[in-house]
């Protein structure tokens, strides 16, 4: 395993981020072209005074169809819930508070527009939030879109939408939610909460999914409060309004896949851009203090590389948006070196396997779920096993706790269960929308090899190569003059 060393950039006021690559970096030479899989670790550090000079713009949409009034306890802790919610916008932040029925309108502040955060403005809101009714249909298509317009009147660096609903998109014309998703993608996050038993998981994870937010249940009304602190609170924190990460191949090779692993599971590789052919880029949105995983598949071949040496297989570097926080860190190498030992070549790199086991925990979650609405209740039985097996071997408490609401636990270790005999929509939901979090890597790290020495500049085209590699990534030049494979 290849853990390269850790550089944090010269923070501006004690803010950091940095960027890590681990990884098994040998494979074997017989195998011919294959596949190299890298975790990468992001992690910002220090951006708490950045945040409070950080423009935002926050639109929290409530949903005030029919259904929210039975019981009457959702609509009044709706009410609750957004009136804590804008006491903790901070001063300067411009806001808006949306009813969703069949159509969406701004119920503060009362003109329309976006209202901008203060003593008084916190006040007014919470005033206009403890009268939110209950009356009319579902279109969430259509208050995402109007959220979209909200934070486009005045474009602030952190843009942020609060979505709840207790039920399906029933008034929007077909198609249109779709979308309007599109259309929302580049302007702001969402995050989204269910409340009740009508509401559709499916239907959420696409919305945040495609919004870069996350999503999940509220399993009792009064626990809404506590969700809208916890879903403002880390909006106000972020910072960053958006890290590109950029991976860039060798001649000859290429990008397989990127896909973020932790704090959820989400493909990027079709959201990113291609400059060229050997590179593959892609914007993630605003960022607090927090740390990010990927995965990144670089295709290799060992065609004309030295065996048991170091090769760069690709580059990844990341760019951040806005000139007020903290430098990028320095570029980090995925490596290759290609080996006959099978021992050497086996292993798997321990960050790998656990993001592994938690992609099988989320697939076993929707199959046992497909199945017990298909009515294959034996199936249903079987995946959701699996599910709480490795649930408990990967320490998730709260998938288990979810997975309770489905199935009588007699031995979680061995995925021993029993499905309950009332299984609640609430409950299939409240499991299902949680099944793309993920449980982030806490293991131990494999010793890897020590770096080699100070990096290297290529003779040839001047650009810095680990101390390990062989030849240059950018134009092939050997790195190592006077050694075997170096040049003469």
């Amino acid at each position: 395993m290849n853990e390269q060393a850790e550089r944090t950039a010269a923070p501006a006021r004690d803010a950091a981020i940095s960027l890590r690559v681990h990884q098994n970096k040998y494979l074997p030479a017989a195998a011919g072209p294959t596949e190299m899989h890298a975790v990468i670790v992001v992690e910002a550090q220090g951006l708490g005074p950045a945040a409070a000079r950080t423009t935002a713009s926050q639109v929290i949409v409530i949903d005030c169809s029919g259904s929210m009034s039975w019981p009457h306890t959702k609509i009044a802790a709706a009410r609750r819930a957004t009136a804590t919610a804008v006491q903790l916008l901070r001063d300067g932040t411009r806001f808006a508070i949306v009813q969703g029925t069949e159509r969406a309108d701004v119920v503060y502040p009362p003109g329309g527009g976006m209202a901008v955060a203060s003593a008084d403005t916190r006040a007014a809101a919470a005033r206009a939030a403890a009268v939110l009714p209950a009356v009319g249909g579902t279109a969430i298509g259509s208050w995402l879109d109007l959220a979209r317009r909200l934070h486009l009147e005045r474009p602030a660096a952190i843009r942020h939408t609060l979505l709840l609903t207790d039920g399906r998109n029933e008034h929007d014309p077909p198609g249109y939610l779709h979308q309007v998703l599109g259309d929302c993608a580049p302007h702001f996050i969402c995050d989204a909460r269910g409340i009740g038993d009508g509401w559709d998981a499916t239907e959420l994870r696409e919305i945040v999914r495609r919004l870069h937010g996350r999503a999940d249940a509220v399993l009792e009304d009064s626990a809404l409060t506590a969700a809208f602190e916890e879903m403002v609170s880390a909006s106000m924190a972020k910072a960053l309004a958006g890290v590109r990460i950029r991976v860039r191949s060798r001649a000859g090779g290429r990008i397989g896949f990127v896909k973020q692993l932790h704090p959820t599971r989400v493909d990027l590789t079709a959201e990113g851009t291609r400059p060229d052919a050997r590179t593959w880029e892609c914007r993630t949105d605003a960022w607090g203090d927090e740390v990010r995983e990927f995965h990144v598949c670089v295709l290799a071949d060992p065609g004309g590389d030295p065996a048991g040496e170091d090769v760069e297989l690709a580059v990844v570097e990341l760019a951040l948006d806005g000139d007020t926080g903290p430098a990028p860190p320095e570029p980090r190498s995925v490596l290759v070196q290609w080996t006959d030992d099978v021992l050497l070549s086996s292993r798997v790199d321990p960050r790998l396997l656990h993001y592994g086991a938690d992609a099988d925990l989320g697939r076993a979650i929707t199959a046992g779920c497909d199945a017990y609405e298909a009515g294959e209740r034996e199936e249903a039985r079987r995946q959701w096993a699996l599910a709480v097996r490795l649930a408990h071997q990967l320490g998730s408490g709260k998938t288990l706790s979810r997975l309770r609401g489905l199935v009588d636990i007699v031995d979680a270790a061995t995925g021993t269960v029993r499905i309950r005999e009332t299984v609640r929509p609430l409950d299939l939901n409240s499991v299902l929308i949680v099944s793309d979090e993920s449980v982030r890597f806490t293991g131990a790290e494999r010793a890897g090899a020590a770096p080699a020495g100070p990096d290297v500049d290529c003779p040839g085209c001047g650009r810095t190569a680990p101390a390990s590699a062989a030849f240059c990534q950018q134009c092939d030049a050997p790195l190592r003059p006077g050694e075997p494979g170096g040049a003469p």
